[in-house]
């Protein structure tokens, strides 16, 4: 390590009164070994605003509120040691257990996390008009990206081989769009005195990630909150879903489990699960794909055309293993209501 560098880390871990027996690079942190222990120290530019989120979503950390691992304070009570060009602070070290290779284990904790830092977090209802807007718009933009490229495929006397397996898949991506759009413009449900009905905030972490999650034998706790935000933790749970469905096997056999593991941590309304699945209805892998087919198209046909099967797959298995869990969770409510009504009767 550059002479620089050790004496920054030295003038560093001085305000948490530590001297470092051995100072090593892991990946984006820098392990230092003391006599009190190994602790994390990761470096970066931080504004003003990631800054505060860290800080309010530590500070629920330090009283259990979520399960994240909080930068230490130093001496002088800080938790973020700001410099002319980074910021500063220091964790404890933590050695996992589960490698990162192993993405269907990792997110089965992830999605157990984020369950419940929502739950934990969980406020009352808010406005939804604006969610529902953004969402329209969202499938309106995405609507207009798959009209240009198939009207620029359709206008090709000899469609390329990945233009041609596009438009053979394209009219059950297109249903789904006008069945999303139909939702979305219909507007949140409202009760009877014209309010918001089913959707709640929550704390987000605005980056969920396998990578932002630290494992240790059963303990697992989340970490990197810089873009951490109220929100509808809804937002949150569909990104997580379609950024899942990308990186897990194409066969589906996870979602069963990771669905009701969720809903375990945090139990969700029927409007809230109305809104998650028309979420998924317009992926954007599709037209992240179908973009970079257009603009950047730097890789050969083949590599395309097996990134939009196995996609194609995988959303496949991923809608159906949520529409049997939400006919599956119908019949329940259904059967608590008969019950409901015998008693009533009696």
């Amino acid at each position: 390590m550059p002479a620089e560098q050790s004496a920054q880390i030295n003038r560093i871990l001085f305000q948490y009164d530590l001297f470092p027996i051995r100072v090593e690079t892991a990946g984006p942190l820098i392990r230092v070994v003391t006599a009190n222990g190994d602790f994390a120290l990761k470096r970066k530019k931080l504004t003003g605003d990631q800054i505060r989120h860290m800080e309010t979503a530590y500070l629920l950390a330090r009283r259990l509120v979520i399960d994240a691992v909080p930068p230490l304070p130093s001496k002088y009570g800080d938790l973020i040691i700001t410099g002319e060009d980074q910021c500063s602070y220091l964790m404890p070290w933590f050695e996992e257990t589960i490698p990162e290779s192993d993405v269907v284990e990792r997110y089965r904790r992830l999605f157990v996390k984020a369950g419940q830092m929502h739950r934990q977090t969980m406020q009352a209802e808010g406005n939804t008009d604006a969610l529902f807007k953004m969402a329209l718009q969202t499938v309106m933009a995405g609507k207009m990206q798959w009209e240009q490229f198939l009207n620029t495929a359709e206008h090709h006397v000899y469609p390329s081989p990945f233009e041609q397996t596009v438009l053979n898949s394209a009219g059950s991506y297109l249903g789904a769009l006008e069945q999303s759009n139909a939702f979305f413009s219909k507007g949140p449900e409202k009760d009877e005195d014209g309010g918001n009905k089913g959707f709640r905030r929550a704390l987000c972490h605005g980056r969920l990630s396998p990578l932002h999650l630290l494992i240790a034998g059963e303990r697992s706790c989340l970490t990197n909150f810089e873009e951490c935000r109220d929100d509808f933790f809804i937002i949150e749970t569909a990104a997580l879903v379609e950024q899942a469905n990308v990186m897990l096997p194409v066969d589906g056999s996870s979602w069963d489990e990771l669905l009701r593991s969720y809903v375990a941590a945090c139990p969700v309304t029927d409007e809230e699960l109305a809104f998650l699945y028309h979420s998924l209805l317009c992926p954007r892998t599709t037209i992240d794909l179908l973009t970079q087919y257009t603009s950047d198209h730097t890789e050969n046909e083949l590599w395309f055309i097996r990134r939009w099967v196995r996609f194609a797959k995988a959303q496949g298995n991923l809608l159906r293993c949520f529409q049997h869990y939400l006919e599956e969770r119908k019949k329940k409510e259904s059967a608590k209501e008969e019950v409901k009504d015998e008693e009533t009767s009696d």
